[in-house]
């Protein structure tokens, strides 16, 4: 990501959706949840609390992903 030119306004990512892609993006690169918000927080505002939950469900959605697998291998 390129960082924002110094007096360019900052877009706001608090879609549900806009958030789900955006983090699907960084973990696919190898960030960890953890550096997520820390990340998007440098270029847009970012609704914390609803990346909260859209983290969380995608590592959820993939632990169980990996767990079934783990369980047919």
């Amino acid at each position: 990501m390129l960082p924002p030119i110094d007096g360019a306004p900052r877009r706001r990512l608090t879609e549900h959706a806009e958030l789900a892609v955006a983090a699907e993006f960084l973990m696919a690169r190898g960030f960890a949840e953890d550096e997520i918000a820390v990340q998007l927080s440098r270029f847009y505002y970012v609704d914390i609390d609803a990346l909260n939950d859209v983290v969380a469900a995608l590592a959820g959605h993939t632990a169980q992903a990996q767990a079934g697998r783990r369980a047919t291998a």
